[in-house]
């Protein structure tokens, strides 16, 4: 019967620890198309609350996550840069960090008028680099 137990707790257990590595998979930078979705689901969280004040603390340490992943795509490369264009690519990335992080200074200021303002830019660049490098 103990044997039985312990059979029984190691079988429950362990889709339990696979599904955890799983999940911080699918959260870590491990590629650009990653940083990239992982990005557009904080944006549109922020998005969502842009107006809300009482977000504004959470809405910045939101954007310091999409710094962070920006930071890392930085240095992928999309499959339809060419030797070339890759710097080209690198100060699109660069312009966008510099938005997100004015828009977490917005937040941090309270300017959520200026936070919806930065929203606006950062959607017209990201329009812009994905009509280039999509």
């Amino acid at each position: 019967m103990k044997k039985f137990s312990m059979v029984l707790i190691f079988a429950l257990t362990l889709p339990l620890s696979l599904v955890s590595q799983l999940s911080a998979q699918d959260v870590s930078p491990l590629n650009l198309q990653n940083n990239m979705r992982q990005t557009g689901i904080i944006l549109k969280q922020v998005s969502a609350s842009i107006n809300d004040a009482s977000k504004n603390q959470e809405n910045a340490a939101s954007v310091a996550k999409m710094i962070a992943y920006f930071q890392t795509a930085r240095t992928q490369s999309p499959d339809s840069v060419t030797n070339g264009s890759f710097a080209d690519y690198q100060a699109l990335i660069d312009q966008e960090i510099q938005n997100f992080k004015d828009l977490q200074d917005a937040f941090l200021k309270n300017d959520n008028v200026a936070a919806l303002s930065i929203v606006h830019k950062l959607n017209t660049v990201k329009k812009e680099g994905h009509d280039k490098y999509k």
